[in-house]
């Protein structure tokens, strides 16, 4: 696989050490600085988030793979209202729907969001917003999101994102002789996941349905890799997870059209449990049901998806 050439392993290998350092600053989250995620255009109500593909975040087909695409779909939509609400503030996916074109994510990639405005509710305001992922300039999907603002959970410390602050000096990356306990827990599945082959983020972040008899299912031991910056796993993993769970569910419809996912819990604990149940087959769609749990059985994610087959 052209993810384990030398160069390929010493590119990811510096990947994971500069987002190591980046991520010792309280702000932003590991996955989103691994991806390497940049905010060239930062507007009253609009914002652009770019990320360019390569070995670190493909599938086997050379394409971005689902989960760091929806890492991307997430944090991008999730910008939006941050241009309004406390910097440095905890926001939390409430749904996540994503329409896809079909167009592959390659090459460069570019969001453009919107922050639409805030529900009505005197009770909990939700924030709304709407935007298009492009790749080399093709839409490649459009997605809208509501969001909450939540408190942090007790000991956990915030902080403005990059694109937040004035100035931020680029750290070097770490050395592997000085990280602590949870940087050489990354560091040790990075290296699992060179080591085993094939497409690296898939390993890295344990992302590998298997099919079942009705549908598809996936188990995934939570590292600190997976981590947002309240510990939980990150809100588009999660997304990814699903829908690559739903999309081996389906093989006989390959292209994914749309998935709309609810968050229900924070995804925690040492493992999370993922199924998809194959509720339609029909000659041109399949619809799929997946449910994200923990290992104590909470409902983390819902989400239903639509499959479309090759013309």
């Amino acid at each position: 696989m052209k993810f384990q050439t030398p160069v390929h392993a010493d590119f990811i290998r510096q990947r994971v050490l500069e987002a190591l350092a980046l991520n010792r600053a309280p702000g932003f989250h590991f996955p989103g600085y691994f991806l390497g995620l940049e905010w060239p255009h930062i507007g009253a109500d609009s914002v652009v988030e770019s990320m360019r593909a390569g070995p670190h975040c493909e599938d086997a087909k050379g394409d971005v793979h689902i989960a760091a695409l929806g890492v991307m779909l997430d944090t991008a939509l999730a910008t939006a209202p941050r241009l309004v609400i406390e910097p440095g503030a905890r926001q939390a996916t409430v749904h996540l729907n994503v329409q896809f074109t079909g167009q592959p994510a390659r090459g460069e990639l570019r969001m453009e969001t919107k922050l639409e405005g805030f529900s009505a509710s005197d009770a909990v305001r939700q924030s709304l917003a709407r935007g298009e992922l492009y790749a080399d300039g093709k839409a490649v999907a459009y997605g809208t999101a509501t969001f909450v603002v939540l408190p942090p959970p007790q000991g956990v410390k915030l902080a403005p994102l990059p694109w937040q602050e004035k100035s931020r000096a680029m750290p070097r990356a770490l050395e592997i002789r000085r990280l602590d306990a949870a940087e050489r827990e990354i560091h040790a599945a990075c290296e699992r996941a060179l080591k085993a082959g094939g497409s690296f983020i898939e390993r890295f972040w344990d992302v590998r349905p298997v099919t079942t008899k009705d549908g598809a299912r996936c188990r995934v031991k939570i590292g600190p890799q997976h981590g947002n910056r309240v510990r939980h796993v990150q809100g588009g993993i999660l997304f990814g997870l699903a829908t690559a769970t739903a999309q081996a569910a389906a093989p006989r419809h390959p292209m994914l059209s749309n998935v709309s996912a609810w968050f229900i819990s924070p995804g925690q604990g040492d493992v999370l449990k993922i199924r998809s149940k194959v509720i339609h087959a029909g000659r041109s769609f399949s619809v799929v049901n997946t449910e994200i749990r923990t290992g104590e059985d909470m409902l983390v994610l819902q989400a239903m998806s639509n499959h479309a087959a090759h013309r």
